[in-house]
């Protein structure tokens, strides 16, 4: 707003000097001078919009793209928290490991928290960072599939798993396409680790191996 007003203020002020040059006369010495001083300040004012906007638009750009990486990261630590796998995935691992959900994975409260953040900040960032999502394209698309989960609690019963699996895939291809990574899906059977179990998801989540508070579904374990 700021720089259009300065913008607006600059153009303003160089249409004065122009219609000054018509009162004493475009033939007049004065009138001469003040028409070349208008029509560089037009010059000047507009080469400065140019370039500001394409700064503008790159700093859009920039900041989209650290939103979108940072949102990925969010999905791949939730996503590890939940199905394992290593701990260092790129996103055709991620998408291979979200392929083999099963229908019975269990989905605890604490990770159950972290996918309703994850959709709550998504949302976030559709209402709050319109111009810097839309400076990344597929962004946008990979975020609304993620604000499905800011409801994930508001149904009578538990999202189905293989569905939560699918949604978390969706914005994870959307994602892997608006960064250039791997787009492509990882065969879930070349993928370590998996282990969706209460317990090995407990531990990932807390860390240690020591005890846990016992939890919906979760059998207590001993010290």
């Amino acid at each position: 707003m700021l720089r259009a007003l300065v913008t607006g203020g600059f153009l303003v002020l160089a249409a004065i000097v122009l219609w000054s040059s018509f009162l004493f006369g475009p033939d007049t010495s004065t009138g001469n001078l003040l028409i070349n001083l208008g029509t560089e300040m037009i010059g000047i004012v507009l080469t400065v919009a140019v370039v500001e906007w394409f700064f503008e638009r790159r700093r859009q750009q920039n900041h989209g793209r650290q939103l979108a990486l940072d949102t990925l990261h969010a999905l791949e630590q939730a996503v590890w928290v939940w199905q394992g796998g290593p701990r260092e995935m790129d996103t055709d691992e991620v998408r291979g490991v979200l392929n083999a959900v099963g229908r019975d994975d269990p989905l605890p409260d604490f990770t159950e928290s972290l996918f309703l953040n994850l959709g709550t900040r998504s949302r976030r960032l559709l209402n709050n960072e319109p111009a810097a999502v839309a400076a990344v394209p597929g962004f946008m698309d990979s975020l609304e599939h993620l604000s499905r989960l800011s409801s994930i609690r508001d149904g009578k019963s538990p999202m189905p798993a293989q569905k939560l699996g699918d949604i978390l895939d969706e914005a994870t291809a959307s994602l892997a396409r608006a960064l250039s990574k791997p787009t492509e899906r990882h065969l879930a059977s070349l993928i370590r680790f998996r282990d969706p179990s209460v317990e090995s998801q407990e531990r990932r989540h807390f860390g240690g191996r020591g005890a846990f508070p016992a939890r919906e579904g979760a059998p207590r374990r001993q010290a």
